[in-house]
């Protein structure tokens, strides 16, 4: 395929053409909303499986998985056909049947049948459940193993309480419970990086507050790169970033971050993410960015600045607090010990609400493990289709040593590169080289000129530190 003609593919226009190249897409037709019965081709994918190989980390001496599995993404912006091919192909070479859906308003879920876009009224959490249960339906699929990450654990959790039939066990990854999750998630990062009340980051808050004082960096603006920094380089990368902003260095990094995030935030990539139909979800529904305070290191900027698109936030639907309880399915809730989108507290408490649920808590790991630890993700997911989740918990140790996600790697490969071209930036190494060789020819100096005793130099002659 030449690369015309890829580029082509990702046209609305052809949208078709892309669909005929896949044999894993399956479409329903669904209800626009409850108000307008005009259908619209809602799609999903299914991944049948393959010859389970003997590495496919299923317990030992167990049957096949019971029921296929339901994987939700994180959202509601985000597709899940495209960009989670390789995950769904490595899921069926571990035995798993595997269905995606792509969330309503985006990706080849976003066109209504005349081709035109979703209206914005059709955007709400109600049709969303709806959504599932068609896709659950058309697939003739009586139970699924659900596995949600981030607002995907939201939904999973609605499917369970109002349609507990439909649901075999849960894996709540990552996991979204009220609009007052982003509260304690501003206010985890603000512990760790501005109050640092870690010893482990005290140092780094320290040198923050100083730059913010200076007028070094806006602290009210500084939230979302921070926080992306930590996302994927952890505290040592933010340290080493502040630790240059310090010393003068470290701005290219700092501003290269804060565009992408504007980016992604602001402007929409076709079958992977796109916010301007689901923003009435995010922000309306789930209120998200509505915690945002315009203080130091707010985390909720950019949230907040999207969600002046779309009316404002008055309420949630549903109160998850009080319902988790009512959850009966089997429940495995997954946290990173590093998550600062959905910090751990968060799951350690939806873990206490629900009857029996297990709490698997990685070590080092940060938010989703869907995107930054598949392998861990995978093994829930059969676990969880095997009935065996609950022993998932003993084998902690284990998991936290398997690789990264060769994405997330990639991302923080690409920002350990960025801030060492910046500690070693050309003009530093000519300053460090022209050192340097200042100081051998004035060692040359002292074996050959009388006036240089024992090889002391006179200080008029002597090199200036760098």
């Amino acid at each position: 395929m030449t690369r015309s003609r890829a580029v082509e593919l990702f046209d609305r226009s052809a949208q078709d053409d892309l669909l005929q190249l896949r044999n894993d897409l399956m479409t329903v037709y669904r209800e626009i909303s409850a108000e307008d019965p005009r259908l619209f081709p809602l799609r999903y994918a299914r991944t049948v499986p393959r010859r389970v190989r003997a590495t496919s980390g299923h317990p030992r001496g167990t049957a096949e998985p019971q029921v296929p599995v339901l994987l939700i993404p994180d959202g509601p912006s985000r597709a899940s056909v495209l960009p989670y091919d390789v995950l769904r192909r490595s899921m069926a070479g571990r035995g798993l049947d595997v269905l995606m859906m792509e969330h309503r308003g985006v990706g080849l879920s976003r066109l209504d049948s005349r081709g035109e876009d979703l209206p914005v009224t059709a955007m709400s959490l109600r049709e969303v459940i709806g959504d599932l249960l068609a896709v659950l339906d058309h697939a003739r699929v009586r139970q699924a193993a659900v596995v949600g990450t981030g607002y995907g654990a939201y939904l999973a959790q609605l499917l369970a309480i109002f349609h507990p039939q439909r649901v075999h066990s849960l894996v709540l990854d990552s996991p979204f419970t009220s609009a007052g999750d982003e509260a304690i998630a501003q206010q985890a990062l603000r512990d760790l990086y501005w109050e640092g009340n870690d010893p482990a980051t005290d140092t780094t808050a320290r040198t923050l507050r100083r730059l913010a004082q200076e007028g070094a960096l806006d602290a009210s603006r500084a939230g979302p790169v921070v926080l992306a920094v930590h996302e994927h380089g952890g505290p040592e990368a933010v340290r080493d970033l502040v630790d240059l902003l310090a010393v003068g260095r470290g701005s290219l990094t700092w501003t290269s971050v804060r565009q992408v995030l504007n980016q992604t935030w602001l402007q929409s990539t076709p079958y992977v993410i796109e916010h301007d139909l689901t923003a009435r979800i995010m922000h309306t529904e789930l209120g998200r960015g509505h915690h945002a305070d315009g203080g130091p290191l707010d985390s909720l900027l950019l949230e907040a600045e999207q969600a002046r698109a779309v009316a404002p936030f008055e309420r949630e639907r549903v109160d998850l607090h009080e319902l988790a309880p009512a959850i009966t399915a089997p429940t495995l809730v997954l946290t990173g010990s590093h998550d600062l989108v959905s910090p751990p507290s968060i799951a350690r408490d939806l873990a206490g609400r629900i009857p029996g649920a297990q709490l698997l808590e990685i070590r080092g790991a940060r938010h989703s493990m869907l995107d930054t630890r598949s392998r861990i993700l995978q093994v829930a997911a059969r676990w969880s289709a095997c009935g065996t989740a609950h022993r998932l918990p003993e084998h902690a140790e284990a998991l936290a040593a398997l690789p990264v996600s060769a994405t997330d790697l990639a991302l923080s490969r690409g920002l350990q590169i960025a801030l060492a071209a910046e500690r070693y930036s050309p003009w530093r190494l000519r300053l460090e080289s022209a050192w340097v060789e200042r100081e051998r020819l004035q060692r040359e100096r002292a074996r050959t000129d009388p006036r240089h005793h024992r090889g002391r130099i006179p200080p008029s002659e002597r090199a200036d530190p760098v």
